[in-house]
Order: C-alpha cells, then structure tokens, then sequence
C-alpha cells in the first residue's frame, strides 16, 4: 500500500514496478495455462540405437593396428591360470576367465596364434622378481581383455580358455594327448557347463583344431578357412592361386589325391556343428571351395559359413612358407571382424544349452 507521505518520484518508481509485476504473473498464467491444456508426450527410445554410437566408434578402432576390443570391468570377471607340463616334459600356461557372477555359463576354447604374440609382447624398463611374475601373469591375461575374440567372447559372457608358452616350440611340442587333458581340465571346472563347450581356432592352427574336432566332443567348431592344404608338408601355392580354373579333381590330382581320402575321413569323425569363417578376397578362397567345402559335402558334415568381404586380420611372418613368429604383428579390417564376431557369438548362442549372461559394457576412451 502506498503511503500518503510519500514524494511524487517514489509513487512513480512503485507503480512501474506493480506494472511489471502484474504483467510478469498474467504471463506465467497464460503459460501454465497453454502447457496444462497440451497433452505430454512420451519420449520413446529406439533399443537399437543405445550403443549405435558405441558401435560406430568400436568398427573405427579395428582399422589400422587397433584391435576391435570390448571394454571389461575388472570386478565382473575372475582370470586363473595354472601350469601344465606336456609329455615332452616342457611346460606351458592353461589360462581362462570366466565371468564372476555366473554360476555356470557355456566355454570356449581357444587357438589362435594372438594369444602368443600377447603373452611375449617385449615390456618397457627392468622390474624386480615378484614385479616380474605379475606382470608375466598380465601378459598371460592379455587375450582375454585385449584381442577382439577374447574380449567380445568374455564380454558376452561365455567363459574362455586357451593355452600360452614363451616359445612356439613348447606350443609345437603340445601332442594330442596333452590338448585332450587340458581341454578336459576347463570342461570340469565348475562354472563350465560341460554341454556348451566349443573349440574357436584361428586358420594359422586349422591342422590342430581339425585334428582335436575330430577327436573330441565339442559342441560346435569354429574355424577360419585356412590358406593351405590341410595335412600337408607341401604348401602347394602354385595350385591353390590357379583354383579358380582348376576344377576339384584336377587340384587333387595336382597336389595329393591321398588327401581327398584324409579329407573325408577327418570330417566324417567330426559331429558337432561347424562354422567356416571365409573370406572372399583371400587367395585360398577358390581352393578351399573346391577342396575343404566340398569334402564337407561329400561327407555330409554339418557346416554353416560367415563371408567376409575381405582377410580379418594381417599377420606379419618370418620365413618362407607362412611360417609364424611367436609375435607376429597383428592387425584387423574393421567390418570383417565385426561381421565375424556378430556371426560367431549369435551361432554359439543358438547351439549353447545354457544362455551366457552379457557383462555390462564399458566405453573404451583413449
């Protein structure tokens, strides 16, 4: 209430102020009044789209030397390993995670020539003896939270094994007898369910993880076509780049027609599902069409395949013949490793008796 007392520039101030005041509360009704009279609508998530950006920025990281990794919390995984001595009387690591909270989950044996080139990757300064030992066990863990098939395969909640040594001939040295035991040493653990058990293997181990296929009960059999005729001293080069004018009896009687008998053999013992992961620009792709494919047929194995546009990973080598260093340089082609791992992981899925649990994702920032 303004006072009597009060000199004529003060009444001016007070009513342009109650002015603006009453206009300031008309406004705020007439706003309220517009939103009440709206109805509100919902803000609706496409589920596709949460980890699309995540998606993208993952494919970016496989180009180049930057593996297609998934990012792990420590706290949601367990990793152990132990030593194993062969019959050859030289030792080895047996390592495996596994994710913490699943009581049992389905497993995954691997071979692939990363896990090596990981545990021998050269480290930066000197270390004392017991800094030494952990950083050993480190590198042994490497493939689980490094390479894209340990890490997506963990991720997803499959736990996942494989075998290390400080040297390719301790590998080499491995018999089948030595691989039987460790396999049966990860099926019984247990958080492994012992009917979701499967053997993945890289092409540069397509003899072994064949041979092992053929022996032992897996639950499925993933392999990476390789760039070779299996079960052969001779690398047969020459024949494998004119595949693609050679029919299938002429590349047999070219190279050795006892392996077309071996071929069919080996996979006729084979009874679990297998997943060939092929690639369409590699050099072999023509020869295992006519070779490894069609022994496949020809012995009524079950098989599926993933086509790739192009060669997953590039691997650097040392010597003639493919050889393989104990640290071969890797690199990946970012949407044939996506395409190989969305296609690996749904087939272990489908085949599993047990549906592995997914971690919970974490951003991989560098």
């Amino acid at each position: 209430m303004m006072t009597r007392f009060a000199s004529p520039q003060v009444r001016t101030i007070l009513c342009i102020v109650g002015s603006f005041t009453t206009l300031l509360l008309a406004n705020a009704q007439d706003d309220s009044s517009a939103q009440a009279s709206e109805p509100v609508q919902p803000s609706v998530i496409d589920p596709s789209d949460i980890f699309s950006e995540e998606r993208r920025m993952l494919r970016r990281l496989t180009t180049g030397d930057y593996p297609f990794r998934r990012g792990i919390f420590k706290d949601d995984i367990t990793i152990k390993s132990k030593q194993v001595r062969l019959k050859s009387g030289k030792r080895l690591s047996l390592v495996w995670g596994s994710p913490k909270k699943a009581k049992v989950a389905p497993a995954v044996f691997v071979i692939d020539v990363e896990s090596a080139a990981l545990r021998n990757k050269p480290s930066r300064g000197l270390f004392s003896r017991g800094a030494n030992r952990r950083l050993d066990k480190e590198r042994e863990a490497s493939y689980l939270l490094t390479s894209p098939f340990g890490s997506n395969l963990l991720g997803h909640g499959f736990v996942v094994a494989y075998a290390v040594a400080k040297d390719l001939d301790t590998l080499r040295s491995a018999r089948t007898s030595d691989w039987i035991d460790m396999l049966d040493q990860i099926r019984d653990l247990r958080v492994v369910d012992e009917s979701s058990f499967f053997l993945m293997s890289t092409k540069e181990y397509a003899n072994l993880s064949v041979y092992l296929a053929s022996t032992y009960s897996f639950s499925g059999f993933i392999l990476e076509e390789p760039h070779y005729m299996l079960f052969s001293r001779q690398t047969h080069q020459d024949i494998i780049n004119d595949s693609y004018f050679l029919t299938t009896d002429q590349i047999w009687n070219m190279t050795d027609p006892s392996r077309r008998e071996f071929y069919h053999k080996i996979f006729s013992n084979i009874f679990s599902p297998i997943m060939i992961v092929r690639a369409e620009n590699s050099p072999a792709y023509d020869f295992n069409e006519k070779t490894l494919i069609d022994s496949l047929r020809a012995s009524n194995t079950y098989f599926e395949t993933i086509t790739l546009d192009k060669v997953p990973r590039s691997l650097e080598t040392l010597g003639s013949g493919g050889v393989i260093n104990i640290e071969p340089r890797v690199s990946y082609n970012a949407n044939s490793v996506s395409t190989w791992l969305e296609g690996m992981i749904n087939y272990l899925k489908v085949n599993s008796d047990t549906m592995p649990t997914e971690l919970q994702k974490r951003a991989i920032i560098f």
